[in-house]
């Protein structure tokens, strides 16, 4: 009968252990990782350009006026309204770098996703071929002389190196559900909120863009070895904003090629307002991770009563529980110093009630304990209970008598009767006895 309760005992220990939730971080493996997408980005714009000639240090330099007749005297150089709208498009094949942490509840089929930042372009910077629309009114030049009708103009303009691709998960953590799959492994399925950070380089020019928040779909398998995960995660990603920041663009030079005639190069300086960008990432996102058990600490003072020896070295088990329950999760024996300090750490994440109880001494239960960081939880724990029964009664009170007068290797003698710790069980223990008679431990 007693193995039986044993084996129950562990079978349920198992089960409670099953439902737990830990936290592990991953770490992306770039080597298995992978971004392969059609990268594009487009800005809208709106402000003038102007040639950059200047009468005292630049007088050779292009100079601009808005119309396509009439008479351009030899010093006018006039603003005229134009949008500039670059447009980058191309391919990205990169390995990716990334961490991520993930709260994991198997038995419930549940997950929760944080902080997942990504560095797309871990591999390095790639290079998308570029093309510039010029809209005007139309306008004329001199050094060079030309006419640029009203229109639109698209001119290709070589090769934009993009140094920052990066996808940032924000807001609050992420519910997402496991599905079991066999043995260890589960399907996963979440949805973070993400924003993505693409910065683009073009002739000392910056432009850098940061989306706005938006869902995006990862699906994958986990697979769970105790303090070990691995996750495959392979996603089709169709992945689109717009942002509007309506910043101003500082002044910058650019030489755009003459119209009418072709062949030459006129030397202008715009003064622009980024009003609005487009990005679009679609292709394949294969994240393939390791992750590993994220242990917080807990520490605290276990406080025991009635107590007069040195505490240093005593050993306390301490249980963690699923909030009203009372099958631990965990068991943690520490061991206390002279002044009562312990600590313990564990993986497991939430919320939790913790339990102490020494071996003569009432169990306490500290409920609503947070373990999603480092806890302090402090105990003080009810001296009397000589038999274990986490009750202080008539039972004690037969233990103590029969151990009276008895200390260290007589044949009467029982540790859990020494309640003071002075070796030697008297009348003193008897008054802690008298003291919390009556006294119930926590459940």
């Amino acid at each position: 009968m007693r193995v039986r309760m044993v084996l129950a005992f562990f079978l349920l220990l198992q089960c409670a252990l099953a439902s737990a939730q830990r936290m592990y971080h991953f770490v992306m493996s770039p080597a298995d990782s992978s971004l392969n997408a059609n990268v594009s980005m487009r800005a809208f714009t709106s402000g003038t350009l102007v040639g950059n000639y200047d009468a005292n240090t630049n007088p050779n330099g292009t100079r601009t006026k808005p119309g396509l007749f009439g008479s351009f005297g030899p010093t006018e150089n006039v603003p005229v309204p134009a949008e500039v709208n670059p447009s980058i498009e191309g391919n990205v094949a990169s390995k990716p770098s990334g961490t991520f942490r993930m709260v994991l509840n198997p038995a419930a089929g549940q997950m929760v996703l944080m902080d997942l930042f990504s560095d797309l372009l871990q591999s390095g910077a790639v290079s998308l071929p570029a093309t510039v629309e010029f809209a005007t009114n139309g306008f004329r030049t001199r050094n060079p002389t030309s006419t640029y009708p009203a229109g639109r103009l698209t001119v290709p303009v070589g090769e934009v190196l993009v140094t920052l691709l990066t996808l940032a998960q924000v807001g609050d953590p992420a519910a997402g559900a496991l599905t079991p799959l066999g043995g260890n492994r589960y399907a996963f399925v979440v949805a973070p909120t993400v924003v993505l950070t693409v910065r683009a380089e073009f002739q000392g020019n910056v432009l850098e863009t940061t989306s706005n928040p938006n869902p995006l779909a990862l699906v994958g398998e986990v697979e769970i070895q105790g303090d070990n995960a691995t996750i495959l995660s392979v996603n089709s990603i169709d992945w689109s904003d717009v942002d509007t920041p309506n910043q101003p663009i500082p002044r910058f030079a650019m030489d755009v090629p003459t119209v009418f005639p072709p062949g030459d190069v006129a030397h202008l300086l715009f003064d622009l307002t980024l009003n609005e960008v487009r990005t679009r990432v679609n292709g394949t996102y294969t994240i393939a991770a390791r992750g590993a058990a994220s242990y917080r600490t807990v520490t605290g003072t276990v406080t025991l009563g009635d107590y007069t020896a040195p505490t240093g070295g005593l050993n306390v088990p301490i249980e963690i529980r699923m909030p009203g329950e009372t099958v631990p999760l965990e068991i943690h024996t520490v061991a206390l110093n002279d002044s009562g300090e312990y600590q313990f750490q564990t993986a497991l994440w939430g919320t939790f009630d913790l339990s102490a109880k020494a071996s003569h001494w009432l169990r306490q239960t500290v409920t609503g304990v947070s373990l999603e960081k480092g806890a302090q939880v402090h105990f003080t724990l009810t001296n009397g209970d000589i038999d274990g029964d986490n009750e202080v009664t008539l039972f004690d009170f037969g233990a103590l008598v029969a151990a009276f007068g008895s200390v260290p290797g007589d044949g009467r003698w029982n540790p859990n009767a020494d309640l003071d710790g002075d070796e030697d069980v008297t009348l003193f223990d008897f008054g802690v006895l008298v003291r919390n008679f009556g006294a119930i431990g926590d459940e």
